[in-house]
């Protein structure tokens, strides 16, 4: 058999059988003096530390410099091929540019090269699955580069995957019309 005895430190009573025998019932409902706790393996603090207040300075905090997210509306010629990782539909009730913009500066920053634009029907090779140009989106995307095969591998990079993990990876010639 064995039993746990918490005290608020010392007693002038001697223990009996060799085991504190507890407090008064005011000592042990009073909070510390100093706000701190102690345990029956320790001794109470002697006296509570001195505290003196000296002026501190903040520092400002420092926001990282921007990343350029590529213009809103950036211009594609035949030959360059995008790689899409995310679309925001601005329809949706969120801030769908800001949330675009967020993840490619994530992106960007771990040094993928990611941009974000707005979408509404101007680029003929960015169509839905119905062949329809994208209207009212926000995308993320990777490039340009020169290639479909070039955009799929800097998408499936592992500095990309492990910012932004994303199984599909669709390639896109905006400048190129579909069909």
């Amino acid at each position: 058999m064995f039993a746990f005895i918490l005290t608020r430190g010392t007693s002038t009573d001697p223990p009996a059988d060799s085991l504190r025998m507890g407090t008064d019932s005011e000592a042990a409902a009073a909070p510390s003096t100093d706000g701190g706790t102690t345990k029956a393996d320790r001794k109470p603090p002697v006296s509570a530390p001195k505290t003196t207040v000296k002026a501190q300075t903040t520092t400002p905090p420092t926001t990282p410099p921007a990343v350029n997210t590529g213009p809103v509306s950036p211009k594609f010629k035949r030959g360059d091929w995008i790689a899409v990782l995310d679309k925001y539909p601005t329809d949706v009730g969120l801030d769908a540019g800001q949330a675009a913009k967020d993840t490619a500066t994530k992106l960007s920053r771990a040094g993928v090269p990611a941009k974000a634009m707005l979408v509404n029907g101007q680029y003929p090779g960015l169509t839905n699955s119905s062949l329809t140009p994208v209207t009212a989106t926000w995308v993320v995307y990777l490039g340009p580069g020169t290639s479909s095969e070039q955009m799929l591998n800097l998408c499936l990079d592992p500095r990309t995957q492990r910012i932004y993990p994303s199984p599909a990876c669709p390639t896109y010639e905006p400048a190129a019309t579909r069909g």
